[in-house]
């Protein structure tokens, strides 16, 4: 059986991950690889760090996990391009490079990523990254559009799930419109 290396951005999105791999023709042993130095603030960084594994663990799946938390990295390759879409198109390329590195490191011919999971992120973006990131790295970039795909409920059952993508500016995107903490109420 093949091993690819799996981004994994949260405990949810790989569980949907998973089970559009296991419904592919072709056999795979996924490696979970946790690198994600967009998620914001640490707290949140941690919570999905520490769902992802869980998950891992309960899947008895590797996890090769880059626990360096990246502001400054983050902070430095999004500078001057704040605004999405192009702030998403440098986080992208920041960790599918990434991924993919640890790909070719961890002997995988072949990488993906929970990202294309995701109803809320630019698929057209995250497959020019992957295929960039794979091809500078020598390792091919797995696009599916897993969208629909659902988590095996005992998989993700009790693990943290996340209300934004996890950089700072989805975060405000995300709750600035809402009236939730405000003192006195609006």
């Amino acid at each position: 059986m093949e091993k690819i290396l799996v981004h994994a951005c949260c405990a949810h999105c790989l569980g949907k991950l998973l089970a559009g791999l296991g419904a592919e023709p072709a056999a795979y042993a996924p490696v979970v690889y946790w690198g994600n130095p967009n998620i914001h603030p640490l707290i949140e960084w941690r919570r999905r760090l520490k769902a992802v594994k869980m998950l891992a663990e309960r899947a008895k799946l590797p996890l090769i996990a880059d626990e360096t938390y990246g502001l400054v990295e983050f902070c430095r390759a999004v500078h001057g391009h704040e605004a999405a879409p192009e702030r998403c198109a440098r986080c992208y390329a920041l960790r599918l490079g990434r991924a993919a590195k640890a790909a070719r490191g961890a002997g995988c011919r072949v990488f993906t990523s929970t990202l294309v999971t995701s109803r809320h992120q630019d698929h057209a973006l995250i497959r020019a990254a992957g295929e960039a990131a794979g091809a500078a790295e020598g390792v091919e970039f797995l696009y599916r559009d897993w969208r629909a795909a659902e988590a095996d409920g005992d998989l993700v059952e009790m693990l943290y799930h996340q209300q934004y993508c996890g950089c700072i500016f989805s975060e405000y995107d995300r709750f600035k419109d809402t009236t939730t903490h405000l003192w006195p109420a609006r």
